[in-house]
């Protein structure tokens, strides 16, 4: 009599398992939004708050194993609770054709978000060279490292129409970022680093480049007014061209980006190259402060290989 489990229990089964699914990919959601390209402020916060969100969108230390914990504790509530009820009800649905669909289903929408979660851990990787900085106030450290690389080959148009390409920019201290027209979070905080790093500059005369990650919308014909629209100085420059020349500049540079095609929207790093006088990346700064930028400059200019040309 005792043998047959109480029907009572699939029912129960069911919805504790779909609360335990939900809960989980409520909660990896809040910090790997799948529906946005952009988080809302209020959303980064939450993640900021829960999950120790750096600028790159990648969870601290504390965050990736509140992202564990919260699934794992959620599930041994639910054990300790249910226990019994779960034990019997998980036999009962796995011999029925509909619960065997809804475990599956379960299942795959965990895989999946699992499988969503890692692509965007790897669309939020910096090139290896680059160091993020994550808001720190300290100096840039005195052993940060130098590449001494050499600038990768390009034909980019400028606002002007004028080709550019890497001799356009010997001789000058560079400062070389990226964004994009439509970019509302990520694009307008790096543009007023290098902004700012900049006027600090003014001694060099650094050049400010900017290469746009949207060669389909920031045409060449736009180039100009996406130039009044970052407040840019005259003599700065926003580089575009034919999405496959724009799209092969952006891999020689180690830009990590990745384009939605539904809404256009691209996820992408925070990434600052500082170019030394004689053409050559000295260094690859990752989501910078200007303090950052501006000492990175700085020792570019003014340290050997570089040579000695220094302003004040």
């Amino acid at each position: 009599m005792g043998a047959t489990p109480p029907r009572s229990t699939v029912p129960v089964t069911a919805a504790l398992l779909s609360l335990w699914a939900a809960g989980t990919l409520i909660w990896w959601g809040l910090a790997f939004p799948p529906w946005v390209q952009a988080p809302a402020p209020w959303l980064v916060r939450v993640q900021q708050i829960c999950f120790g969100t750096d600028q790159a969108g990648q969870p601290s230390a504390f965050g990736w194993g509140a992202l564990v914990a919260g699934p794992l504790g959620l599930l041994l509530t639910l054990l300790v609770g249910w226990g019994a009820e779960l034990r019997l009800g998980l036999g009962r649905l796995a011999r029925r054709t509909a619960g065997r669909v809804m475990l599956a289903a379960l299942m795959l929408a965990l895989g999946t978000q699992a499988v969503w979660v890692g692509i965007r851990v790897a669309r939020n990787t910096f090139p290896a060279e680059a160091v993020p900085v994550s808001g720190l106030e300290e100096p840039l450290p005195p052993d940060y490292p130098r590449l001494d690389r050499p600038l990768p080959d390009f034909r980019l148009v400028d606002p002007a129409g004028v080709v550019r390409t890497p001799r356009s920019y010997r001789g000058r201290l560079v400062l070389l970022t990226f964004a994009y027209g439509h970019c509302t979070t990520i694009c307008p905080l790096t543009l007023s680093t290098v902004r700012n790093a900049a006027k600090d500059l003014a001694a060099f005369n650094p050049a400010v480049v900017v290469i746009t990650l949207d060669a389909w919308r920031d045409t060449p014909s736009t180039l100009q007014g996406l130039m009044t629209q970052w407040a840019l100085p005259p003599s700065a420059a926003v580089l575009s061209g034919h999405p496959v020349a724009v799209g092969r500049t952006l891999d020689a540079f180690n830009m990590v980006s990745q384009r939605n095609e539904k809404t256009g929207d691209i996820d992408h790093v925070a990434l600052v190259y500082v170019i030394d006088p004689r053409g050559r990346i000295a260094y690859a700064l990752a989501s910078p402060t200007a303090a950052w930028v501006v000492e990175a400059a700085r020792r570019a200019a003014c340290t050997p290989p570089a040579g000695a040309g220094c302003g004040a």
